[in-house]
């Protein structure tokens, strides 16, 4: 096979960049496998890379560095399946196009415990992009709730040792789930998901951990948002809001008006997967037009003719 450039490393599927939740060793449980970005509840998918250019032997090396350059190695671990040490090593065949990783987990250090990690990184030589060693010991610069995974592909040489160095490839950040200021928005529950058109209805809404300073409630349509109203005393231990609706853009609505809402977090404009809210028609603007034709037509029985150019909608 004639190729036209020289080998190089490519991501097929990125991981998953939210919703996975790093682990402790003392937790005594599976970290459990990192998703690919495409995975769903029915179709699990899994990080994986494809070596363009080339068909044959190689060697692949995985490890965790920071979310920003300089690129440094990352005190958390990988573990699973040909995973030791904190990294994944492995070899592949011919065979193999795409190399797909189906059991890698993180397990993470505690703050403390970041020293001699990153001692050890040194001592290994697991510094893929070469960081000067006395800014990898800037101990306090790691951001313990955000990794990306770096791929390293190493080729044979003419005698066939994996010295073929291949240039590093990083994925998109994966963030710890359980840290409020990262992790996946969802909201669990809400007491009712309809309100009337003028809005000011109090909702109490359920969700996975947020921080009170940078969470808002966004209700929206293809061509309008508003807000939600609450202040930071409203947010519940991080995990309930109470609230209250904004109004619809049009309040004088004869039939309800489906739009859609949802958690943002202002800082990284992160948003849950949105669910249905319905505005309704003001009721005692329909009961004043009803009245109000009501009486026009007693009227118009004795011979009045009215004329009210108002009463063609709710008022």
């Amino acid at each position: 096979i004639l190729f036209s450039g020289e080998p190089y490393v490519e991501i097929a599927e990125q991981p998953k960049q939210r919703g996975m939740r790093f682990r402790y060793k003392c937790e005594g449980r599976s970290a459990g496998s990192i998703p690919g970005e495409h995975s769903t509840d029915n179709s699990r998918t899994y990080p994986s890379i494809q070596i363009m250019n080339y068909v044959g032997r190689g060697r692949v090396l995985i490890t965790l560095v920071t979310k920003s350059e300089p690129f440094k190695p990352h005190p958390h671990d990988l573990v699973g399946k040909d995973c030791r040490e904190g990294f994944y090593e492995a070899d592949f065949g011919p065979d193999r196009r795409v190399l797909c990783f189906q059991n890698l987990g993180i397990q993470c250090v505690r703050r403390r415990e970041v020293k001699e990690a990153i001692l050890f990184r040194i001592q290994r030589c697991l510094n893929p992009f070469n960081v000067p060693q006395e800014q990898l010991l800037q101990i306090e610069d790691y951001d313990l709730n955000v990794v990306r995974l770096c791929f390293q592909v190493f080729l044979p040489d003419e005698h066939g040792t994996f010295t073929r160095a291949l240039p590093p490839v990083i994925s998109n950040p994966i963030y710890d789930n359980r840290a409020p200021n990262t992790a996946e928005l969802k909201i669990c529950r809400i007491n009712k998901n309809t309100g009337s058109v003028k809005g000011g209805d109090e909702i109490f809404l359920l969700c996975d951990k947020v921080q009170k300073d940078d969470i808002e409630v966004r209700f929206f349509t293809h061509n309008w948002e508003a807000k939600g109203s609450f202040s930071q005393a409203d947010v519940h231990r991080q995990v309930a809001i109470v609230f209250r609706t904004p109004a619809y853009c049009q309040t004088n609505i004869s039939e309800p008006m489906t739009v859609k809402m949802q958690l943002r977090r202002p800082s990284d404009q992160e948003v849950s997967e949105p669910m249905e809210f319905r505005y309704l028609p003001d009721e005692r603007g329909t009961v004043h037009l009803q009245r109000a034709f009501t009486l026009t037509s007693e009227l118009e029985g004795y011979g009045f003719k009215l004329h009210v150019r108002t009463w063609n909608h709710v008022v």
